[in-house]
């Protein structure tokens, strides 16, 4: 009679080793899935990082130096500001660098800076995307525009058509105007309203 406890106090060990190692085993799997999850959620995160800074850092570079060397070279900084920003880099040309007050039609003395950037355009796969901005003054009545954001709209037009005829592929380019409403300073002084009539020229990171 005792062979047979001590039996089935082994069959119970067993059983409960078996149930401690399904367990086990259940356990390794869930971490194992758990870490391909990790693996590949981490690698396609940086594949999409690595892809997303490849266009243009390719070109500028992975700092600000960089950047700003290959613009100065270009000469863009010496009549337009550039920013570099985690999505876009932006070059923000102000009034009246590209048009005369209330016209929509480029400036002959403009051509050649956007020549430069149209080299720079040509080489990257980014999107390249044009802001037209105004102050927030009405327009007079001998305009032929109904209000500032069909202005700013013609204005970021224009720089679009001459990228285009300059041979920077259509599907890069992008054109939207806002008129008085994205301001970056005040309108209450002449200064102010100077540089809220600009035109930005964004090249943005690509999201893969």
């Amino acid at each position: 009679m005792r062979f047979y406890e001590r039996e089935d106090e082994l069959e119970n060990e067993l059983n409960r080793g078996a149930l401690w190692a399904v367990t086990y085993g259940d356990m390794m799997s869930y971490l194992m899935i758990f870490f391909l999850i990790m693996f590949a959620l981490y690698s396609s995160k940086d594949i999409r990082s690595q892809m997303a800074m490849k266009g243009v850092e390719e070109t500028f570079g992975q700092d600000t130096d960089i950047a700003n060397t290959l613009f100065s070279k270009h000469g863009i900084q010496q009549i337009a500001q550039v920013e570099i920003s985690a999505n876009k880099i932006s070059i923000n040309f102000a009034d009246p660098i590209l048009f005369a007050p209330g016209s929509d039609v480029l400036k002959e003395s403009s051509y050649p800076h956007l020549r430069r950037l149209t080299a720079v355009f040509k080489d990257l796969p980014n999107p390249v995307q044009i802001e037209g901005h105004t102050d927030n003054r009405p327009l007079g009545k001998s305009s032929k525009f109904k209000s500032n954001w069909e202005l700013s709209s013609a204005r970021a037009f224009s720089v679009l058509r001459f990228f285009l005829n300059e041979g920077v592929a259509p599907e890069k380019l992008s054109a939207v105007g806002y008129g008085e409403f994205k301001p970056i300073q005040t309108n209450d002084t002449p200064e102010g309203r100077a540089k809220n009539r600009r035109i930005e020229i964004n090249i943005i990171r690509h999201e893969i």
